[in-house]
């Protein structure tokens, strides 16, 4: 799509700049780093798509190599169920990889990776990640959020500012777009919207009361002009004028605005969500795999990353070394940070007496309310 041609023309004006920014800032290079981390070998790492992959080559590939010696051999990503299938067969597809923070629970559950050894980590660097603490075995790598866009031409006196704004069509007019929550429950945060336009407090939203927010959806549901799939959609649904408001990924919504195309977010109780670096059980380059992750646990190449890509650092240091402007766009940001409602994957991972999830069953209800 247009969108995301433009995006990667966007990042590669900005790598050049990026570079520069963080050049004098020494990554990494420090005794320590040279002590502790330098190896030999490779570490087999997976690989993002498009602006991602060329931002963690960038910021995290390149640079590891550099420093350590040791080779960063990418590959491209794959399913969760792929993966889970190479730990099984004793032949993990990567040393390390990412996963949606829902993931995480039940690969622990399921004893499918391996506890990282923060004992090479720079001082002080476990502990300063927040919101989103830095577990046993899993490393959080980056931030994202589910925002409410709006087109900025669609309301000249006052732009909608939370999710019970997106769900007054009186008072803010106009079509709405909302994740298809049918393939992922989780990551469209449809129900943590559906509840905060209700007026539920923040900190009362798990567990999740799905009836309290299917009403809640009921009173949405005439003016949804699109469920959305990607999120290349909802931005090209606002850019267009077609519906006014809509959720988003903050990412595709800044991408727009470095284009001056007219619309705008807001992080008033934005959902923040989170991905996370991870070891695989019975990784063939193990030692190497936790000095990777003792490389990007730093915050300097965090903060190249988050230069590279709108996605938010995890090393809460990393916005001390980011411009102001760009650190005020990113999700965990600490001037918005605290009106984020932080995304509850526990709670998703959850299990009841009848063997199903909360995710099965809300994906089941999700279907048949779309479908009537």
């Amino acid at each position: 799509m247009t969108i995301m041609i433009t995006r990667r023309k966007t990042l590669q004006s900005m790598v050049g700049v990026a570079s520069a920014a963080i050049a004098g800032r020494g990554i990494a290079s420090s005794a320590y780093a040279q002590e502790q981390l330098k190896g030999s070998g490779e570490v087999i790492v997976h690989q993002g798509g498009g602006t991602w992959g060329a931002a963690q080559k960038a910021a995290y590939f390149d640079p590891f190599e550099k420093l350590t010696g040791i080779k960063v051999k990418a590959v491209p990503r794959v399913g969760v169920g792929a993966v889970r299938t190479s730990i099984l067969a004793g032949a993990p597809a990567y040393d390390v990889a990412g996963f949606v923070g829902g993931q995480v629970y039940s690969l622990v559950t399921d004893d499918l990776l391996e506890r990282i050894d923060y004992s090479i980590f720079r001082p002080g660097d476990k502990e300063a990640y927040s919101p989103i603490p830095a577990t046993d075995y899993a490393l959080p790598s980056l931030f994202y959020s589910m925002v409410v866009a709006y087109n900025k031409d669609a309301f000249p006196n006052g732009a909608p500012q939370t999710w019970s704004d997106m769900w007054d069509v009186q008072k803010f007019p106009g079509k709405r777009t909302i994740f298809e929550a049918g393939g992922d429950v989780v990551g469209g945060a449809v129900f943590e919207a559906a509840l905060l336009a209700d007026g539920v407090d923040p900190k009362s939203i798990y567990p999740i009361d799905f009836e309290r927010a299917f009403k809640s959806l009921d009173k949405l549901k005439p003016n949804i002009l699109r469920y959305w799939t990607a999120g290349a959609e909802p931005a090209q649904l606002l850019s267009d004028g077609a519906v006014s408001v809509g959720s988003a990924w903050n990412g595709r919504i800044t991408a727009l605005q470095a284009q001056n195309v007219p619309v705008g977010l807001s992080w008033n109780q934005a959902v923040l969500q989170w991905d996370a670096w991870t070891v695989l059980k019975g990784a063939k380059n193990k030692k190497n795999a936790m000095k990777f992750l003792a490389f990007v646990a730093q915050p300097e190449p965090q903060a190249k990353f988050s230069e590279l890509i709108e996605y938010g650092p995890t090393n809460s240091k990393a916005f001390r070394l980011l411009d102001p402007e760009r650190a005020a766009i990113l999700p965990g940001n600490p001037d918005a940070v605290s009106t984020q409602l932080v995304q509850n994957y526990s709670f998703w991972s959850e299990k009841g007496a009848d063997g199903k999830g909360n995710i099965e069953k809300a994906t089941e209800r999700w279907r048949s309310w779309v479908a009537n």
